[in-house]
């Protein structure tokens, strides 16, 4: 990990806890990088917007569904 941030540049992964559980999400900094490109912010990002890209490069399971995009809100809120 680098200056804080939670992404491992050497291997493209992504580690964050969701629901109490370590995951590993892939493509999270190119997601993050559209977002930021389009001028969005954290606040503005609903659930469906934030699962249709992570589902893009990862499996979620419909049970963890609002875990996984409060986690995800939460990192993308964060200076990084």
């Amino acid at each position: 990990m680098n200056g804080g941030c939670f992404c491992d540049p050497d291997k493209g992964l992504t580690r964050l806890t969701v629901a109490g559980a370590q995951v590993g999400l892939s493509g999270i900094e190119e997601l993050f990088a559209q977002w930021r490109a389009a001028g969005r912010g954290a606040a503005e990002l609903s659930d469906h917007e934030i699962l249709a890209g992570l589902r893009r490069r990862n499996y979620v399971g419909g049970n963890v569904e609002t875990e996984y995009a409060s986690a995800v809100r939460a990192l993308f809120a964060r200076p990084c």
